[in-house]
């Protein structure tokens, strides 16, 4: 499972090796809220900042959470010229936020870290009325691959470390899906999310595999031995291959109004 406190330590590796998100997908949550130029928005788990880019950058006034002091500073250095973003060091449970306060509150590969009891209830009294939810998760990461190249990868995560290999089936995703709509509307809160499907492939080097594998949680669950060992046999497989291994991308976005 790993655990969200060892991201601070791996934001590099983050930011140059996760796939991001595509403008699509910022363009229908834009559309779908009504976003006016002084909306205020709530970033919840904002990482290195992938998807605060571009309401940082269309001049949106927003707040992103974070947990960790690094994580933060690394954010309000990185958004040091834009005076309408500001960063809190806070989980989303502790956050004190004033009631009925954001246009949009969202959350990208990141809100299924609070229990949906606490979360989307707790979101809904900060959105003014007429306000959005949005969330949003990549999901290559987590269910089982489809090409060749990311079969073989697999392969040998499976050998050297059998605890890394905890990838969800097709089916187990399509229930994963179908549960997230059921979340969003726990206590009968939110009306049944609006869904969208993002998909496209991404090209890596090996180096920037290497930093994707990095990038995960769980692989820092596992001892040196086997992070050392699954790094230098991925890397000699993926160098076989002239040093590229496509990965395609998918995206699920799931928009609700308070």
């Amino acid at each position: 499972m790993g655990n969200n406190h060892v991201f601070k330590d791996i934001i590099s590796d983050y930011e140059i090796a996760r796939p991001g998100y595509p403008i699509e997908l910022f363009n229908d949550i834009v559309n779908f809220s009504v976003l006016k130029n002084n909306a205020r928005v709530l970033e919840i788990g904002s990482g290195p900042g992938q998807a605060t880019d571009y309401f940082v950058k269309n001049l949106y006034s927003i707040t992103g959470l974070e947990i960790e002091e690094k994580q933060v500073q690394y954010l309000l250095e990185k958004y040091s010229e834009y005076k309408n973003f500001n960063s809190i060091c806070s989980s989303f449970e502790e956050y004190d936020g004033l009631k009925e306060d954001y246009d949009l509150i969202f959350s990208a590969t990141a809100f299924h870290w609070i229990k949906p009891e606490v979360g989307y209830p707790k979101a809904y009294n900060l959105l003014k009325k007429g306000g959005v939810m949005a969330v949003f998760w990549h999901m290559s990461s987590v269910v089982e691959p489809k090409t060749e190249m990311q079969i073989e990868i697999r392969n040998i995560c499976r050998k050297l470390a059998p605890e890394f290999d905890d990838y969800l089936t097709l089916e187990e995703a399509e229930d994963l899906h179908n549960l997230r709509f059921l979340e969003i509307q726990t206590n009968n809160l939110f009306d049944r999310p609006v869904s969208k499907i993002y998909r496209w492939d991404d090209e890596y080097t090996t180096e920037r595999y290497l930093k994707l594998i990095n990038s995960f949680s769980d692989f820092h669950d596992l001892d040196n031995y086997k992070k050392k060992s699954i790094l230098e046999t991925v890397a000699d497989y993926i160098n076989s291959k002239n040093g590229k291994i496509i990965v395609p991308q998918e995206v699920r976005l799931y928009m609700t109004k308070k």
